[in-house]
């Protein structure tokens, strides 16, 4: 909707990876479920992810870059049209759920299938390996969850073995973005933009990674 309304990419990149990164009630959660130097990482280190992320991708697109999408209601919007109401409304949600729904639902199958061969590997010998960090750090940019599901998770993986850094690659890269996410935007934004954005989260949960290993 923003891009439509012809917003910047960095502003909306920055409302979309802010909204499930800097919540303020997850962050609150974490605090009382994982301590509050979890909080803290996530707080700082989510600022920086959000205009980081924007900044970059803001400079990939390009100035003067508008999406098919945003050319298209453009138009829309400029055409006159008769029908009714519910008319244009069952239309707009009929385009919606078909251009949506199936790369979704798709995708959290693929990726259910992939968390499964995961979820079963996490042992004790894990603990902060940078052989682990980077690929938790990958599958967390991927895989879609709810809102602050990725504290319970977290906490169940430290539970079985996993260490501080693994944890913290996960906690900044699970709620951030998603391949779902990126698949039902990729009419929205340039497919450079989007490969920028999933680059970046995942080389900012790594860094992250490394920093909680130490100071948590």
């Amino acid at each position: 909707g923003l891009r439509r309304q012809k917003v910047s990419v960095g502003a909306a990149l920055a409302f979309w990876i802010a909204n499930p990164v800097l919540n303020p009630a997850t962050l609150v959660f974490m605090g009382f479920v994982l301590g509050w130097g979890f909080s803290a990482l996530r707080l700082v280190a989510g600022i920086v992810l959000v205009l980081g992320v924007s900044l970059v991708a803001q400079r990939v697109a390009g100035p003067e870059q508008l999406p098919e999408a945003a050319v298209d209601a453009v138009v829309e919007a400029s055409t006159v049209n008769d029908q009714p109401f519910l008319s244009r409304w069952g239309k707009t949600l009929w385009q919606l759920f078909w251009s949506t729904i199936p790369i979704y639902v798709l995708a959290v199958l693929v990726l259910g299938a992939a968390r499964v061969w995961l979820f079963s590997h996490i042992d004790g010998a894990m603990g902060d390996s940078l052989w682990w960090l980077v690929p938790l750090a990958i599958a967390g940019t991927l895989f879609v969850i709810p809102t602050a599901a990725e504290i319970p998770i977290v906490q169940t993986m430290m539970t079985l073995g996993l260490g501080t850094g693994p944890a913290v690659a996960l906690l900044m890269t699970l709620p951030s973005i998603s391949l779902p996410s990126l698949l039902m935007l990729r009419k929205d934004f340039d497919a450079r933009v989007l490969v920028t954005v999933a680059v970046l989260t995942m080389l900012v949960g790594i860094v992250c990674g490394l920093i909680g290993a130490v100071l948590l």
